[in-house]
């Protein structure tokens, strides 16, 4: 008894220390004051930690092989409170017999001794350490806290030991992803596992396939132990918690790592369609994502699209449902930097839908998948533009006009025109709705815009023609205008809180000057179009008032009427079938001028011939005139066969009108017509038509040919110009001291040329001698002297005769 006594005595004092902490009776729980007498040993000798740790893990291992378990419970417990209150140098050491700990309870089969091992390991992951580690590994844990996320055992243990898993990734991340020293998570082999089993617990929740909280609570007879990792939050919740923390700390290069792992779990599970769980994973990681890095995310979604391009038009445009749910949520920084390769990716694979339609043989279902596709995608790029700045949106819109189809030959490009245009129209209806009315026409209609458009409003389809007109309405109506805007006549005064009329800016009249007639050019040759519809003489009607209403300036009105007086001149001349809907159109545009100048003598004039027509030829009002456009019956062309000059609307009378008003009609007296200006020569306008615009485009040219001589003929002084006429002059100063000294030399001989260098060079020598002689004699300063003595004529002839020695 003795001899055993002296060997307790003999042990070392720490093992002392850590046996007498654990009590008799397991239910008793840890010996506090024990335990307290081990913090103090341990912290006054901190040498000894990695022996404390190392005899805890001893006790550890024997109570778990021997399924001790309420034992093994109290060492860790033990464990975990002399890691709370160490804070030494060598604490690394303690740390790795901490880590063994952990790892045996959790390759355990015991469910509750994997959940005590996750929830030990999730405080150790929140104790900020001092002291770098360079040899600690955690992929044992990555992979056991990812199979606990998968756990599938009895119905009791699902719930926590799942809870347990995702706590314990969720600490795995915490402690190494600021951590260069420790495993990277961002590797494939471990993302992979961290992304599956986090997705594998979210797509659950979806499915409703876990047992509910409470009956996993009532059934778990060691939850009330481990309340602070099996609490009320289910795992899907949790999981989702995990997974924005997760993408928080993604930095810019780690998006794609994220992202692979997400849409291949959506592949294999075959999620695409429906698509709500993806749009849902999507959301999450979109609100959580660095803005700066957002659109790496979108780009990874489109970029899996490539990869399922030929797949069905089902799936494709759910994964087009999901960028356009991504980009809705993304902010406009985050998309700035690729958003035309963006919209470059969706406009292929619009492309490539079309193309699929017009196969032939493609079955009808195919056919409604793919409209459904496209319309999809039209959508999406709504969505794109949807928080972008205005400037961003013209360029986009240019953008999409640049891949445009050259022609329109077949159905498959006629079709792939028309889902352009409806994907700028999209973009277009966002422009003025935040009422921004502060941006200019140059703004919203660069060349590189507006030209194409002009183009278009001339195309051989109504329909393109009647989108391109919407456009225009769409960019260029700021106050809310167009659909008060119809082509009708009322005889009454304009509704003034109806229509609004913008106010005057600079830069909208310099921008109308320069292109204002040559953009009612083009809407006078689409309304000149004999197989237009309704839709494109409203639309048409609607774009030339807009002008007015949005430039209130005198030259907009004039361009106006000039070109009704051009659309009423083609009517009177010509055997169209659409001469009564020219007289109507002509009717309504001047009712509007009489009404939006507010003169009395000119609505004066228009009042009396709308009721005249309205008395005896009412079918040459729009009300009338518009009614047999989709009719089948002949329209009344009385007025090609009949004088009905009376029932016409006068120019001149007009133009006596605005001129009392001060406005400049010289216009309106010549033939309607469009003259291409200088300035925009680069947008390549329509030539007119008609022989009076022919013979004055043949003046004009010959006009410009005339100035362009005179212009030619006038020299331009500049600095450079001056500067190579002073070169020129000096090097034919020299040229001719040149000529002349060969001249003299091929002329005298060799005597009369020594003679006469010998008296230069005796004039020389005596000149030096007087000047020396001044000096020393110190009647005159030596500047003095120089200038009474040398002859600056005789000097300049020095220069010629001796042009090496002469200083200039």
């Amino acid at each position: 008894m003795v001899c055993a006594w002296c060997c307790v005595k003999c042990r070392p004092r720490y093992k002392r220390h850590v046996d007498n902490i654990f009590p008799v009776d397991p239910q008793d729980g840890l010996v506090k004051g024990e335990m307290q007498k081990l913090t103090y040993y341990a912290l006054t000798n901190p040498r000894k930690l990695d022996r404390i740790g190392n005899y805890l893990a001893e006790y550890l291992k024997y109570y778990v092989d021997h399924r001790r378990y309420d034992f093994a419970k109290i060492a860790m417990k033990a464990m975990e409170q002399l890691l709370q209150a160490c804070r030494s140098a060598s604490i690394n050491l303690f740390v790795e017999s901490f880590l063994r700990m952990v790892q045996k309870l959790l390759e355990s089969p015991e469910a509750s001794l994997q959940v005590l091992g996750s929830t030990s390991f999730v405080h150790f992951a929140n104790i900020q350490e001092d002291t770098p580690s360079y040899h600690r590994r955690y992929d044992f844990f990555v992979s056991k806290f990812s199979s606990m996320c998968w756990s599938n055992g009895r119905n009791d243990t699902i719930r926590p030991v799942r809870q347990a898993g995702l706590r314990g990734l969720q600490g795995v991340i915490l402690k190494t992803v600021s951590d260069d020293l420790q495993v990277n998570i961002w590797e494939e082999v471990h993302i992979q596992k961290i992304m599956r089993a986090l997705l594998f617990n979210i797509h659950e929740g979806f499915t409703s396939s876990v047992t509910s909280p409470s009956q996993s609570r009532s059934m778990s007879p060691w939850e009330g132990e481990n309340s602070d990792v099996t609490s009320d939050i289910d795992p899907d919740q949790l999981a989702r918690h995990v997974l924005q923390d997760l993408v928080s700390r993604a930095s810019y290069g780690q998006i794609k790592s994220l992202m692979m792992p997400l849409l291949y779990f959506i592949d294999n599970q075959k999620l695409w369609v429906p698509n709500k769980f993806p749009i849902h994973c999507m959301s999450l990681i979109m609100h959580s994502i660095q803005m700066s890095s957002a659109y790496i995310a979108i780009a990874q979604l489109l970029a899996h699209l490539e990869e399922h391009k030929d797949a069905s038009a089902k799936l494709r445009c759910s994964i087009v449902e999901v960028v356009s749910a991504a980009v809705s949520i993304a902010s406009t920084e985050s998309i700035g930097p690729t958003i035309l390769e963006m919209f470059g990716s969706l406009l292929k694979y619009l492309k490539m839908s079309v193309d699929t339609c017009n196969i032939k043989n493609v079955d009808v279902e195919t056919i409604k998948e793919e409209d459904e596709f496209q319309d999809t995608i039209v959508e999406s790029v709504g969505h794109f533009s949807h928080g972008l700045q205005t400037y961003q949106k013209i360029e986009i819109c240019t953008f999409i006009l640049q891949n445009m189809p050259s022609t329109t030959d077949t159905e498959e490009e006629t079709q792939f025109e028309s889902m352009l245009l409806k994907c700028i129209m999209k973009i277009t209806t966002s422009i003025n709705v935040n009422n921004d009315k502060s941006i200019g026409l140059p703004t919203l209609f660069p060349l590189s815009l507006l030209v194409p458009l002009q183009r278009l409003s001339l195309s051989d389809s109504p329909k393109t023609r009647t989108m391109t007109q919407q456009i225009f309405h769409s960019i260029l109506d700021r106050h809310n205008n167009h659909e008060k805007v119809v082509p009708t006549v009322t005889l009454g005064e304009l509704p003034e809180e109806n229509i609004f009329v913008g106010p005057q800016k600079k830069q909208d009249v310099l921008f109308f000057k320069r292109n204002g007639p040559e953009v009612y050019f083009h809407l006078y040759e689409s309304i000149l179009k004999e197989d237009n519809d309704l839709d494109n003489y409203t639309c048409t009607f609607r774009t030339a008032v807009l002008w007015c209403l949005e430039v209130p300036v005198d030259e907009v009105l004039i361009e106006l009427i000039h070109m009704a007086f051009g659309l009423q001149d083609e009517a009177c001349s010509s055997s169209r079938n659409n001469v009564n809907i020219l007289h109507g159109l002509v009717a309504a545009f001047l009712v509007f001028a009489s009404r939006y100048s507010r003169n009395e003598a000119l609505d004066q004039h228009i009042t009396n011939i709308i009721r005249k027509r309205q008395s005896d030829k009412p079918y040459l009002l729009p009300q009338v005139a518009f009614s047999t456009i989709d009719k089948d019956s002949e329209l009344d062309n009385e007025t090609a066969e009949e004088n009905v000059s009376s029932f016409m609307f006068d120019a001149t009378v007009v133009a006596e009108c605005l001129n009392q008003q001060g406005m400049n009609v010289d216009r309106l007296s010549d033939p309607y017509h469009y003259k291409k200006s200088s300035e925009n020569s680069m947008d390549g306008a329509a030539i007119p038509r008609t022989p009076e615009s022919v013979k004055s485009l043949r003046v004009s040219l010959l006009d410009a040919r005339v100035s362009d001589v005179q212009i030619s003929l006038q020299e331009e002084i500049t600095f450079d110009t001056l500067k190579q006429a002073l070169q020129h002059r000096q090097q034919m100063a020299l040229a001719t001291n040149n000529s002349s000294k060969e001249r003299l030399l091929s002329q005298e001989s060799y005597e009369d040329s020594v003679a006469r260098t010998a008296e230069k060079m005796s004039h020389i020598t005596a000149l030096k001698q007087q000047i020396f002689s001044s000096f020393k004699s110190g009647d005159v300063s030596p500047t003095e002297s120089l200038h009474s003595l040398i002859d600056l004529d005789n000097l300049t002839n020095l220069s010629i005769d001796l042009p090496d020695m002469y200083v200039y």
